[in-house]
């Protein structure tokens, strides 16, 4: 759950919640030539821009991204989802405290940094037939 400040009509704010959620659902269908066939879905929530309210508080928004495919495999095979793709931009800045805010000189006690990276969600999937084994009494 993602927290996120809403006011109320007397002016104090208090903490609500939005459900994220990373979900995987699978439906599976055994062939009669012993292969398995999967439908696939996959939904990922992650926090996206933060908005203020007219009221004080602020609401997060949830970005979603989602993948559904159907896939033939041989039994025990493993099969890779990907395509789902996160990208982060970020900055930074360190300084010296006084120091870097003295006019001129004060560039030479500060760094900023500024970073991005890239990352994609995979998910492999083993799917099984487990055979049924008679009941002996």
């Amino acid at each position: 759950e993602i927290p996120y400040e809403e006011a109320t009509s007397s002016g104090a704010t208090s903490v609500q919640f939005k459900e994220a959620v990373l979900e995987l659902r699978v439906t599976p269908l055994i062939t009669p030539d012993n292969r398995v066939q999967l439908d696939l879905a996959i939904k990922q929530d992650t926090v996206g821009e933060i908005f203020q309210t007219s009221r004080g508080g602020s609401v997060p928004s949830i970005d979603t991204r989602e993948l559904q495919t159907s896939v033939l495999v041989n039994n025990g095979e493993t099969i890779v989802l990907g395509g789902i793709f996160q990208d982060e931009t970020s900055r930074a800045e360190d300084r010296v405290p006084y120091l870097s805010s003295i006019p001129g000189v004060g560039a030479l006690f500060r760094r900023r940094a500024n970073g991005t990276s890239k990352r994609e969600l995979l998910i492999f999937v083993s799917p099984t037939i487990v055979e049924e084994r008679p009941v002996i009494n």
